[in-house]
């Protein structure tokens, strides 16, 4: 009979075995196991093991365990009556002695079910299952009364259940079967959780939908062979998708079996995973190429263009004034880089060897694969990738065919894929949504989408409107001729010596976005509407292509590169075997590649995936800004140049919420707020306070006065002006900011959010000292800014007063900051308790809101950030109270979190949540990285190593300052920045910390408070 497993979400109910599952109470009946037949066996046979317990009574009825133990003693003993006194010789008053002995345990300790046994059952219930226990013992009522824990379960299954309708007790299925029926299911549709080997074997013998496997001593190994389908060690992750952030101390590496070290790439042997789509994507800021992983290259799964998405009306089932109301989605678009192959009329067979490789100094992601074709001959196929970083319009693909033993007929397919993909079902939150009516719609281009050099292809998409033409051509090469391809498929021979390699040069064209919200309607503006010009620039990308040639293209690819790691690469001696060091290029890598071209802003997840619906946070601003602002400005200028275009967007906001100046849209990717839950979306207001730093810390460490004069200027004041149209003051004479969120997204709708209040007074701060400094260096531009922004004298001075008489939170009691004016008064979060991980998928916001508990912890951030407005002090103390109550569900939290403790002297600490952030992508530890690359994560890394570790700290650009903090066991660490011009290597060992010019003029900088002059 063929199995069918079934998924718990398929499943009606789930029956449960007590001892060792639900209850600790194994340790109760080992005892009573123990006591009863160390007076029972005689001295001349083996004396009774721990093993004894589950190789022979565990979840067996109590009167067979004591025959069945008996028996492997040689010992035979009459069965009696279940009525048998427990003085009895036989095996019912043994049976009944050992019953006495646990119900004296029982009654003398009590019993408290295992800490995530509560938690489990309520989420099950709360999915619609219904709930049994299936258990040997007779005692199944009192035990499941004791611990509290009756009331979850509509069906109780025990040994006098079993002894009064005559069923057989495990392995035997029929208990279960019997729970089932009374539950009114089949037992298709039941999951059976149990921790004996009899009891997974009885699920099995049932034919149940799914037997899991509770891993309390048996085995794992042991539960599987008896039957399990899946093997757990806690409750709770019958609940979860996964718990690899829980047990990130076990598994802190890559099996090098599986993933080469290399310092210059990173490389996956073996069957490509939907999570190696991402990790060996390749992008160039305008275009992104997911790699191998992918069931297929349908629209979503292969390629993507930089702001290119579809709209959508938001449904609120109970609207109100100023929700947001059009929805963004990213929009994949049609992929040119996949082929499918077919070798002597066949298709390929399962490939015997797969290898994916990034690399690092090329920019290509190459797939290698052997196929061994039906008379043993071997087939050997390369696939490469490339966006190319020095042309935003460009991607490359090749594909190269060989083999050694014969001539091969090949035919090969390389159509554009725009197939639809299928609706994906999910309810976390971080994925991409379907939404009915969004997607792409191929327009006619007629004579023009035909032409010498290739072929031409016109989409929009359905409600925004944006046109996207893709462009292609190609050639085949062999024996040092070529000649072009058209039409499909391709049909050629691979003979033997003679490789052959397909060219593609493939042109994606569109109109940057003008992120200024939308008028009316769901219709995206751009900047430029005729296709005709598209077609021009699709034309002419191609012709560019064609004309280098591939080697060509490769050549300026690395010398990119090359120009990238020379002013940023990162090197270190961490004395590991050289993991470290491969991911952090591979993280160097991902903040490269999506910043080399920057049309648009850039999302959370870069081009690498569906993620986050492909928006834009406060995390550029945050987290990969302070890296470009330090290793290439004129990069981190455009990015906010971006955010300057969205102002007119951010003025529309502002007024929706009755506020003045500017408020910027939480998530977006037109400008338009596309953040549907308002707590933990527009009450964000910190996001203005974002923006403003970055304006100031880039225009502070770059210099750039023409910067802040032309638009630096008009960000930093209309978001003071947001600030002090949004807070008011009481009676105690402070300024205070009234329900709003932090970054941390599990306290919500708070007054005096610690974090938006000091980076508010940062940004009101900020405003005044700009205004301040364009007026004594640029009475010009400090005219026409005046003049443009109609500033007033009482104005500027209200900036300074809120700034000074801005609401510190703070609690004497704990001699910490407090997160909000709220949060000390509430209940901590039961971490031994509820324990299922992210907090935000598995607990109604309202049962999160009302306790101590964090996603990533706002003071942390603020310590990071404004660093030199806290002592040493105050900030071992918050870490130290904060860091137990922090989840870290968020990718965004180890950053912040290890730059403090490397501060506060908390090494192990500081490098535990190092690793934690090095490796969230590549070791999956969020349970998501086939949605996208954590960008916010790599640009984490790059500010543990150079903040955290190096030790410099700028508070916005407003005091720079060197104290480095090497890990301890690390020989050296060296990185470049950049500061007004001046360009330096940071070197730090054991013995101290180097500083060395290599271009620009003299520089000062404090290093471990003392001056130095570079």
């Amino acid at each position: 009979m063929l199995l069918m497993t079934i998924t718990l979400a398929q499943a009606s109910a789930v029956l449960f075995d007590l001892d060792g599952v639900l209850v600790p109470t194994v340790e109760l009946h080992k005892r009573a196991w123990k006591q009863l037949f160390d007076e029972v066996l005689p001295p001349q046979v083996p004396p009774y093991t721990e093993q004894d317990y589950y190789t022979y009574v565990d979840g067996k009825p109590r009167y067979e365990g004591v025959d069945s133990l008996l028996k492997s003693r040689g010992m035979h003993l009459p069965r009696g009556s279940s009525s048998d006194a427990s003085y009895v010789r036989s095996v019912c008053g043994l049976g009944n002695r050992k019953n006495e002995y646990f119900e004296q345990q029982l009654e003398q300790q009590g019993i408290e079910p295992y800490p995530d046994t509560v938690d489990a059952l309520r989420h099950l219930l709360a999915q619609g299952l219904q709930l049994a226990v299936v258990s040997s013992s007779r005692n199944a009522e009192a035990v499941l009364s004791a611990a509290g824990i009756r009331e979850y379960f509509r069906t109780v299954v025990d040994g006098g259940v079993g002894a009064q309708e005559h069923l057989q007790g495990k392995p035997a299925p029929d208990t279960y079967a019997y729970a089932a029926h009374a539950l009114g299911c089949e037992s298709a549709q039941c999951v059976v959780v149990e921790d004996a080997l009899s009891g997974v074997a009885a699920g099995r013998a049932g034919d149940f939908g799914l037997v899991v496997g509770v891993d309390r001593g048996a085995g794992r190994r042991a539960l599987l062979k008896a039957g399990a389908d899946l093997v757990i060690e806690d409750l709770v992750e019958l609940i979860e998708d996964s718990v690899r952030r829980a047990r990130f101390h076990q598994m802190p590496r890559l099996d090098t079996s599986m993933y080469p070290l290399d310092p210059w790439s990173f490389a996956q042997k073996g069957e490509p995973t939907p999570e190696s789509a991402t990790l060996f994507s390749v992008s160039n800021g305008n275009i992104g190429i997911r790699a191998a992983g992918d069931p297929d290259r349908s629209l979503g799964s292969g390629t993507f263009v930089s702001g290119y998405h579809d709209t959508f009306t938001i449904t609120h089932p109970e609207g109100a004034y100023g929700y947001a109301r059009v929805g963004q989605l990213i929009q994949g678009v049609p992929d040119a880089c996949g082929f499918t192959v077919r070798a002597d009329n066949l298709p390929l067979p399962q490939p015997e060897e797969t290898t994916q490789k990034l690399d690092f100094r090329t920019g290509v992601t190459t797939v290698y694969s052997r196929y061994r074709l039906r008379d043993g001959a071997m087939l050997n196929m390369e696939i490469g990738r490339m966006a190319c970083l020095f042309d935003q319009d460009l991607a490359l693909c090749t594909l190269r065919l060989d083999c050694r033993e014969r001539e091969v007929q090949v035919e090969v397919n390389g159509r554009l894929n725009d197939q639809i993909p299928s609706k994906p079902v999910s309810s976390d939150p971080r994925k991409s949504a379907h939404v009915d009516g969004c997607g792409i719609h191929e327009e006619q281009l007629g004579k023009a989408g035909h032409f010498k050099q290739g072929q031409m292809r016109l989409y929009r998409c359905n409600n925004s409107r944006l046109p996207l033409l893709v462009a292609v051509s190609q050639r085949l090469e062999q024996a040092g001729q070529a000649r072009e391809l058209g039409g499909e498929p391709w049909q050629f021979s691979v003979k033997p010596g003679a490789a052959v390699t397909i060219e593609r040069y493939v042109a994606y064209e569109t109109f940057p976005i003008e992120p200024q919200g939308l008028a009316r309607g769901l219709e995206v503006s751009t900047v430029g509407n005729d296709v005709q010009e598209l077609v021009r620039s699709g034309a002419a990308a191609l012709e560019r292509a064609q004309q280098a040639g591939a080697e060509s293209l490769l050549i300026q690819q690395s010398s990119w590169l090359d120009d990238f790691w020379q002013r940023a690469d990162i090197r270190v001696e961490p004395g590991d075997d050289g993991r470290i060091q491969q991911i952090i290029r591979w993280e160097l890598f991902q903040l490269a590649q999506v910043t080399a071209q920057i049309p648009n802003g850039v999302g959370a997840k870069g081009l690498s995936g569906l993620g986050y619906d492909g928006h834009y946070f406060w995390d550029t601003e945050i987290y990969v800004l302070p890296f470009l602002i330090y290793t290439d400005p004129a990069r981190a200028r455009q990015i906010l140049h971006y955010r300057y275009t969205m102002l007119p967007a951010a003025y529309k906001r502002a007024a929706a919420l009755n506020l003045a100046g500017a408020l910027y849209p939480w998530r977006t990717i037109n400008g338009e707020e596309a953040s549907a839950y308002f707590p933990t979306g527009t009450a964000q207001y910190h996001i203005d306070a974002d923006i403003a730093y970055a304006v100031t810390q880039y225009a502070l460490t770059s210099a750039d006065k023409d910067y802040l004069a032309s638009e630096g200027i008009d960000i930093l004041v209309q978001t003071a002006r947001m600030w002090l149209s949004l807070g008011s003051y009481r009676s105690d004479g402070h300024f205070h900011l009234q329900c709003v969120t932090g970054p941390d997204e599990y306290t919500a709708l708070v007054d005096d959010n610690f974090y938006t209040n000091q980076m508010a007074r940062f940004n009101l701060q900020a405003a005044y000292r700009a205004v301040q400094q364009l007026s004594r260096e640029d009475g010009e531009s400090f005219g026409r800014v005046s003049k443009r922004l109609r500033l007033r004298a009482a104005e500027l001075q209200e900036w300074v007063d809120a700034a000074e008489a801005m609401a510190v939170p703070y609690s004497k009691e704990h001699k910490v900051h407090a997160q909000d004016a709220q949060f000390m008064s509430r209940p901590e979060w039961d971490f031994e308790h509820c324990t299922a991980r992210p907090l935000l998928r598995y607990y109604h916001p309202l049962a999160i809101y009302g306790h101590k508990v964090l996603k990533q912890t706002d003071v942390v951030l603020a310590l990071t950030l404004l660093s030199s407005w806290f002592s040493a002090e105050e900030k071992r103390l918050d870490f130290d109270y904060y860091d137990p109550l922090t989840t870290g569900d968020s990718t965004l939290s180890a950053a912040s979190q290890s730059v403090i403790a490397a501060e506060v002297g908390h090494d192990d600490l500081a490098q535990h949540y190092f690793m934690e952030s090095l490796f969230a992508d590549v070791c999956n530890l969020h349970s998501n990285t086939t949605d996208g690359i954590h960008l916010a994560a790599a640009g984490g890394v790059w500010s543990t190593l150079v903040c955290g570790f190096g030790g410099l700290r700028d508070t916005g650009g407003t005091k720079l300052e060197l104290s480095p903090r090497l890990p301890q066991g690390w020989k050296s660490l060296s990185y470049q920045v950049q500061v007004k011009g001046t360009r330096i290597r940071v070197r730090i060992n054991q013995q101290g910390t180097d500083l060395e010019r290599l271009s620009g003029p003299e520089l000062e900088l404090c290093v471990d408070g003392s001056l130095r002059r570079v």
